[in-house]
């Protein structure tokens, strides 16, 4: 009885010295960084820029950054370095910065074209940066830029980007970690979000979704893609859910618009006795007459298959057309041939994998596009026109 009594007082004793968080550090020493940016000066320096919460103003009703009543601040940070300049940034805030609910880095267009080597090696090392973060490069200008432009609809205004992709069929919470697997894989180049920053009759700037960054295997900036070649980049890599598309019918005297959904690809590779790699691409997906600007009735089958075929002739052809302006003008694997490749010819692609850079620029490739229209909306016609000028 003795003996259980006594452990049993050790026990509790040992609960003394084991309980309690030593190391805590409260919610109200922390500075919860909701987004930030990175930026190259002209003089050489780096400038870093957060855009920090201010709990106290979270739960007022003001939208879009404005007024003097906003729910966020922004600090700045300059230096020599990637690091130096977060260090300097930290030299200003009297919490520790907390980086888990970062969802948009914005890299201004001069740092990017530099390259963002350095950028990425510091994130790469900082446990504290979540991977499930987009990163974002602002065409024609700079993260802090982008950082700064108020947007009505959200109370934080980088979330803004965000959605936007998200609300135009793009994947979201991924660009970080696909631009490290692209940048490891061998033959692969990476490629990242784009933002712009635009004005249009009202005086206010607004953010824009604009389409793909491309980047060389140094981690620079090469080019762009728009949002609709940067969509059809997408379709072949399976990774979008909604696209709009308007494409003139000259055998009807006008244009069709559609919204496309259910995507789906098929890529087939093969290797001639020449050593010459081609690829046979398939997309497919189901369409939804949106718009019908023709003199069409697209109740009857032959005048829907007529727009079917036209538009598939012609979205056939503009993939063709930015796959083959990514060969000649980046010169950079984007669309992933290389997996395609080395599933389907996995011996071949280990004799031709240290050539791909010189290899992809000159693959034949052939496209065609399959959209099945399904969906006319619920009318045939267009409602202006009179009985004698449609065309059934």
């Amino acid at each position: 009885m003795n003996h259980r009594l006594t452990i049993f007082l050790i026990l509790v004793l040992c609960s003394f010295l084991i309980s309690g968080c030593w190391d805590r550090e409260e919610l109200s020493d922390r500075a919860f960084d909701l987004a930030a940016s990175a930026d190259l000066n002209k003089d050489g320096t780096y400038v870093t820029a957060a855009q920090i919460i201010i709990p106290s103003r979270s739960g007022q009703s003001s939208t879009g950054g404005t007024g003097s009543d906003k729910p966020f601040f922004i600090e700045t940070g300059r230096g020599k370095s990637n690091l130096e300049s977060i260090q300097k940034l930290r030299q200003k805030l009297s919490r520790v910065i907390s980086r888990g609910h970062r969802r948009n880095y914005y890299v201004g267009e001069a740092l990017a074209k530099q390259g963002i080597e350095g950028m990425m090696d510091v994130f790469s090392r900082d446990p504290g940066n979540r991977i499930r973060l987009d990163i974002w490069v602002v065409k024609g200008s700079t993260g802090l830029d982008a950082l700064q432009v108020p947007y009505p609809l959200e109370k934080i205004p980088s979330v803004a980007s965000l959605k936007i992709h998200r609300a135009v069929g793009g994947d979201t919470g991924t660009s970080y970690l696909d631009f490290l697997m692209a940048t490891s894989a061998e033959g692969s180049s990476p490629t990242l979000p784009v933002v712009d920053i635009v004005q249009g009759d009202s005086p206010q700037k607004t953010l824009r979704f604009y389409g793909r960054a491309i980047f060389s295997k140094d981690y620079k900036l090469v080019g762009y893609l728009n949002f609709v070649e940067g969509a059809y980049r997408q379709w072949l890599l399976h990774g979008i859910s909604y696209l709009d598309i308007v494409e003139d019918i000259p055998e009807a005297g006008g244009s069709v618009g559609i919204f496309v959904t259910k995507f789906g690809r098929d890529i087939k590779s093969s290797l001639s006795s020449t050593k010459k790699v081609k690829m046979e691409i398939e997309l497919t997906g189901e369409g939804h007459v949106g718009e019908n600007n023709t003199n069409l009735d697209l109740s009857q089958q032959k005048n829907l298959l007529l727009v079917q075929n036209a538009i598939n002739a012609k979205m056939s052809q503009r993939v063709l057309e930015t796959i083959k302006k990514v060969q000649k003008q980046f010169g950079t694997d984007v669309f992933e041939f290389n997996h395609a490749f080395n599933r389907q010819h996995p011996r071949e692609w280990n004799q031709l994998k240290g050539q791909w850079a010189s290899i992809f620029p000159a693959i034949e490739v052939t496209t065609k596009v399959k959209i099945n229209l399904k969906h006319i909306g619920l009318v045939g016609p267009p409602l202006q026109l009179k009985e004698s000028e449609i065309t059934k």
